[in-house]
């Protein structure tokens, strides 16, 4: 038998977990999570204390027994700072700075959308452990700021979105952007900001009404109010990820955090956010020069998640079919952006790869307009530093393949 499955077999067997599933279900589960994710190829140890009890709480064990699965956890990599990051791009930017080092976890995996999640009991332990954890913010995930809260008070906890050094954009408002399409640059555009109009009386408030019950941090219910409080005027989009230059700012902010927590690692961690830098920048120019010639190109997303990317590539999309991708669109707005593909002879109209995709046919009825996914989160991309880079540019290639010889 294979060395490491040697391993694995006397760990299930020296803490009695083996048919364990049959008498606690739940408890089986959370301790196969703990189990499971230190065995991933590049695990990264929890804190002794938390991993102590997370493990006494999911299941009764003898004192031999927790010690076994401790030991699984102790490894080359024990030196390394716990990192949890929300979303798949932020491990990936992670992922790039830590390299050598350690490999931070992610909470949002896979095709679940931060806009609704729901954290699951077993990833508890994950924030409990953590020593550092990078999240955009309650603007984009708003069910994680209380775990975030409770669970890893005892970590160093970075809000990315109101960090120093990144570009804000305002959400836009209305199906078709035209009422509030400006932006505010926390890096010195006050000016532009403050010329913009906000005349709140040409905005098309039949919109308001589009979303149904809201819970304050559960986005899968929503506020008939909806619109009107992303319309607010110190609401921005927390989609900040998809500028490129504020993924190079992260990676910075996460470097500077890192050594401050790590500093024996502190040279590893700001020589791969230059890396990183410099890979990001190749990769800036690349893009741009394939989306320069498509500028005035028109094509319709389906939420407004793409503002950030949009507007540093000069491409601004002409409408969102969705507020919020967990709202329903009411009929008007569908309506409103129908108009709009015929007026514009809009020439693509993209949907998500997280969400149903009847919408987008629905609306493509009558036109023609082409269909394309945009993916902001890399939702079927492997996780690791090369995702990030996959994210920007598989969007790049999406509007240039769709939109290339349109008139």
């Amino acid at each position: 038998m294979p060395a490491n499955q040697d391993v694995r077999k006397r760990a299930w067997q020296q803490t009695g977990i083996c048919g364990l599933e049959k008498q606690k279900p739940e408890r089986y589960k959370v301790t196969r999570y703990i189990i499971t994710s230190l065995w991933k190829s590049h695990p990264m140890p929890l804190s002794f204390p938390a991993l102590q009890a997370g493990v006494n709480r999911s299941l009764r064990l003898t004192a031999p027994a927790t010690a076994a699965l401790l030991t699984l956890a102790v490894n080359a990599h024990a030196e390394a700072p716990s990192v949890v990051t929300s979303i798949k791009p932020l491990q990936s930017i992670a992922a790039a700075v830590m390299e050598g080092v350690g490999t931070p976890y992610v909470l949002i995996d896979g095709a679940s959308s931060p806009h609704g999640y729901a954290l699951k009991p077993s990833q508890a332990f994950l924030l409990q452990g953590a020593d550092v954890v990078f999240w955009v913010g309650p603007e984009l995930a708003p069910s994680l700021k209380k775990p975030i809260e409770t669970m890893a008070k005892n970590a160093v906890s970075v809000e990315l979105i109101d960090a120093a050094g990144i570009h804000q954009l305002d959400i836009r408002e209305g199906a078709t952007f035209e009422a509030h399409d400006h932006h505010h640059d926390e890096g010195g555009s006050e000016e532009e900001h403050a010329g913009h109009d906000h005349d709140h009386s040409a905005h098309d408030h039949d919109e308001v009404h589009e979303a149904s019950d809201h819970d304050d941090h559960d986005h899968g219910d929503h506020d008939h109010d909806e619109e009107h409080h992303h319309a607010e005027h110190d609401a921005v989009d927390p989609h900040i990820w998809l500028n490129p230059e504020n993924g190079v700012e992260i990676a910075k902010i996460m470097a500077e955090t890192l050594a401050e927590r790590d500093p024996a690692n502190a040279d590893i961690y700001k020589k791969n956010a230059s890396a990183f830098a410099k890979r990001i920048g190749e990769l800036d120019e690349e893009i741009s020069a394939e989306l320069a010639p498509l500028a005035d190109h028109k094509f319709i997303v389906f939420h407004d998640a793409y503002h950030h990317f949009e507007h540093h590539y000069d491409i601004e999309a002409s409408g969102s079919i969705t507020v919020s991708p967990e709202a329903l669109a009411s009929a008007d707005r569908i309506k409103a952006i129908q108009n709009k593909i015929s007026e514009l002879n809009v020439s693509c109209v993209f949907q998500e790869p997280q969400f149903d995709s009847k919408l987008v046919s629905v609306v493509l009825e009558g036109s023609k307009a082409k269909s394309a996914t945009l993916d902001p989160l890399g939702t079927e991309l492997e996780n690791g530093p090369d995702l990030y880079p996959q994210v920007l540019k598989g969007l790049a290639d999406s509007l240039k393949g769709c939109l290339d010889g349109a008139s």
